[in-house]
């Protein structure tokens, strides 16, 4: 997460992960950096709950696995559980 300001590369490795595991590509999210916080949370709103769930716990992993996590990191996980409402 880039919440601090800093990708760690263990972010990035997790994130490739990711990435291979679910077969995603890359552009397929080159949009999100133009996304404001409101335009996320209204796309965040539409999956289902289950995947609402598996997303934020992949989340505090990403956040977890540069072995600091950043206070500012776990705002906007919550924040962004938040947006269900």
């Amino acid at each position: 997460m880039k919440a601090d300001n800093i990708l760690n590369p263990a972010e990035i490795t997790f994130l490739d992960n990711v990435f291979e595991k679910f077969q995603l590509e890359i552009n397929e999210f080159d949009h999100m950096d133009d996304l404001s916080f409101d335009e996320l949370c209204k796309e965040y709103r539409i999956l289902s709950p289950e995947t609402k769930k598996y997303a934020n716990m992949l989340f505090v992993r990403m956040a977890e696995c540069d072995g600091y996590v950043d206070p500012r990191e776990l705002a906007i996980i919550q924040k962004l559980s938040q947006c269900t409402q």
